[in-house]
């Protein structure tokens, strides 16, 4: 390349065109490749002084002996194998070095006859050991410079403001702090994306999202939940506070593990956080929910027969006295457990182990009713007798449920059962087929009640780790699917 053509690139910024070759392999050469060949341009066209300042000439390499000048400067071997060794180390094969070309000493932690094994690819952190120059070094660098070549004007070639070193080392600088801002913003472009993290402000303007990840109507919901935590003394259950991660988000963490049972590795990444984080948030979280919304807002609390008439729908209307109706729910439990635990648990109606608990449902189509979690084995009636629910009737009340629930004999004094007719003498009556279609037109609401608790994927399959836990999350998907919308439109 000329000396003319060379200035008509510098003075029009194309400093990678100064690099031999096609396009696409001056692009993938890069600033770095192109600073040495300007360096040795400033170097041919200034006074002998200037000749002593030596640049590494490895790539993102940026020692010169002028800063770091407690850093010896090593020229290429003599030696053509040697040498192409070297020029491999450093990934630049094409590279021709000559006489003026120097590797720092950053390179060779084992000494020069190893050659240079340490860069800025293969180390944690490039060069953590070199500072970058203040602001008053640079000046005073600049003002050493220009005294150094003020006296003797260099080489007329790119034109009257710039004949002297001076300006050549402006140059120099200009561009070396170029390649330095554009490598800054990669860095800092990497940098956050791979802190990005999952949060609740970038669904919360999208309700659909919102529903998918929470199982919650809109964010309000999600907000209204969060306002609620705030006000609770969060007892962490690890003893170690989360606190890089706003409560917002803990909480989204821990529905979207209700919701989707997205695995701890999941969450984890999702939320820029450890294993044991996302145990210690959800554990926590998901306690102090059950705190606030089963036990202070759903415990020992039966709507009375009274009050559902308040709100009785259309269909149970034929059953005035309605005050609840129960039914039983299974979920999945891992069967690591001694041979004994694993019968008492296993479950013949879902051919496996799991844990069983009884749901009472009001009639206009809220869960008022959750028993805590029981074997799989265990019968309903065994379950209704055990858990609580008869002790909170009253007589006159009224118990819907299944054919199965053959608890007639353990009802208190005064409450009356309502269960399908069953089937004597082999055909119904007209009286007892109108009453298992009113009942059975009462009931399916009650069944889309315990559908969508199990739209909570947790209680699918309730991980070996969080079984201790299994009875708070269970109430806890029941209190929640409460805040969803009304099943029935006209209680809506």
């Amino acid at each position: 390349m000329t000396t003319a053509t060379m200035e008509i690139r510098l003075l029009s910024g194309d400093v990678t065109a100064l690099l031999p070759g096609p396009a696409d392999v001056r692009e993938t050469m890069g600033m770095a490749s192109a600073y040495v060949i300007v360096a040795e341009y400033v170097t041919s066209v200034s006074k002998p002084n200037w000749a002593r300042m030596v640049q590494c000439c490895v790539p993102s390499c940026n020692n010169r002996n002028d800063i770091n000048k407690t850093i010896s400067y090593y020229r290429f071997p003599l030696d053509e194998n040697e040498k192409r060794r070297w020029l491999k180390l450093i990934r630049r094969k094409d590279f021709t070095p000559n006489y003026n070309s120097r590797v720092c000493g950053w390179h060779f932690p084992h000494g020069k006859a190893a050659g240079p094994t340490r860069f800025a690819w293969n180390e944690g952190k490039a060069f953590p050991h070199i500072s970058q120059p203040t602001k008053r070094q640079k000046k005073m660098l600049l003002a050493t410079v220009e005294d150094e070549g003020g006296a003797e004007p260099g080489p007329s070639h790119l034109g009257t403001a710039q004949k002297t070193p001076s300006s050549s080392s402006v140059l120099v600088l200009e561009i070396e702090n170029e390649m330095l801002r554009k490598e800054n913003d990669k860095l800092k472009k990497e940098l956050e994306k791979q802190k990005q993290t999952f949060s609740f402000s970038q669904i919360s303007s999208h309700p659909d999202i919102v529903n998918y990840y929470t199982g919650l109507p809109d964010a309000a919901t999600v907000l209204f939940l969060e306002t609620l935590l705030s006000k609770f003394d969060l007892q962490y259950h690890f003893d170690w506070n989360v606190q890089k991660m706003p409560l917002i988000d803990q909480l989204l963490l821990t529905l979207m593990k209700l919701r989707l049972n997205c695995g701890l590795v999941d969450l984890s990444v999702r939320f820029n956080c450890c294993r044991a984080t996302v145990t210690n948030i959800f554990i926590t979280i998901s306690s102090a929910l059950y705190d606030i919304l089963y036990v202070g807002m759903m415990e020992n609390k039966i709507p009375s027969r009274f009050k559902n008439q308040t709100s009785l729908p259309h269909c149970f209307q034929p059953f005035p006295n309605c005050r609840i109706v129960l039914d039983c729910t299974e979920v999945a439990v891992s069967n690591t457990e001694s041979l004994d635990t694993q019968s008492h648990l296993y479950s013949h109606y879902k051919g496996g182990t799991t844990l069983k608990a009884l749901i009472g449902v009001a009639p206009n189509g809220f869960i008022t009713f959750a028993s805590d979690l029981y074997g799989g084995s265990t019968s309903d009636k065994a379950i209704t007798a055990d858990c609580g629910v008869l002790q909170q009737l009253e007589a006159g009340d009224m118990v819907m449920a299944d054919k199965g629930f053959t608890i007639r004999d353990i009802l208190p004094a005064g409450v009356s059962l309502n269960i399908p007719t069953f089937l004597v003498n082999g055909q119904f009556t007209m009286e007892e087929i109108n009453h298992n279609r009113l009942t059975a037109s009462a009931r399916v609401h009650v069944e889309r009640s315990i559908q969508r608790l199990k739209t909570f994927h947790i209680l699918s399959y309730i991980p070996y780790q969080y079984k201790k836990h299994a009875n708070k999350i269970l109430k806890v998907c029941v209190s929640l699917t409460n805040l969803q919308t009304p099943i029935l439109r006209e209680i809506a």
